[in-house]
C-alpha cells in the first residue's frame, strides 16, 4: 500500500493491486505510546454496519476493536453521531434471548468484552447539559442508566450460566 496524504490524526493509502483506498487512524491516541492502530477500507463502515459485523464476529481482537471504536462519537460523521447505545443493546438482548443460544466460555467473553469496550454499562450522562432543563437533563440520565442497567442485566445473565456450567462441568469431570 502507498501512502497518499496524512493530516496527522489519519492517513490515507492506496493499496497498488486493486486501488482501493484505506484510511488507518490511531485509536485511544491520548494514551501512551500513541494508541492503536486501525485500518479500514474506505468508505469506513456505518455504525449500523459495525453492530451487525460486532454480533457476528469470533474474533475477539475484532470485537474489542469495533466495540471501543462505537463509542468513538467521531468515528462516523455520516451517522451525524446518532447514538449507538439503544441499537446495541437491542441487538445483544436478541443474541441472549434467542431460543438457539447457548451460553459457553467464548459467548462469556464476546457478550462482556463488547459490553465493556462499549461503554454500555457506563450509567452516567454523556449528552451535553448546559442550556438544557433539568428534565431534558434528567431524561439522557435516565437513557444512559436504563441501558446500563439492561446490559448489566447481560453481564448477571452470563454470569448465572457460566456458574451453571461450572458446576456440570465438575460433575463429570
Amino acid at each position: 500500500m502507498t501512502q497518499i496524504e496524512s493530516d496527522g490524526w489519519e492517513t490515507k493509502y492506496i493499496d497498488q493491486k486493486d486501488q482501493s483506498e484505506w484510511i488507518k487512524t490511531q485509536f485511544d491516541s491520548e494514551y501512551h505510546g500513541g494508541g492503536n492502530p486501525i485500518l479500514f477500507r474506505l468508505p469506513k463502515p456505518t455504525q449500523t454496519e459495525l453492530i451487525k459485523i460486532l454480533t457476528k464476529s469470533t474474533d475477539l481482537n475484532q470485537i474489542s476493536a469495533i466495540s471501543c471504536l462505537l463509542k468513538d462519537s467521531e468515528f462516523d460523521e455520516y451517522d451525524n453521531h446518532h447514538e449507538y447505545r439503544e441499537e446495541l443493546i437491542i441487538q445483544l438482548e436478541k443474541i441472549v434471548n434467542n431460543i438457539d443460544f447457548k451460553w459457553n466460555g467464548f459467548e462469556k467473553k464476546r457478550l462482556t468484552t463488547i459490553i465493556y469496550d462499549s461503554d454500555l454499562n457506563f450509567p452516567h450522562n454523556q449528552r451535553e447539559s448546559l442550556g438544557k432543563k433539568y428534565s431534558e437533563v434528567e431524561n439522557d440520565y435516565q437513557y444512559y442508566k436504563n441501558i446500563a442497567e439492561r446490559a448489566e442485566k447481560i453481564i448477571a445473565l452470563s454470569n448465572k450460566n457460566n456458574s451453571i456450567l461450572e458446576k456440570i462441568k465438575k460433575v463429570f469431570d
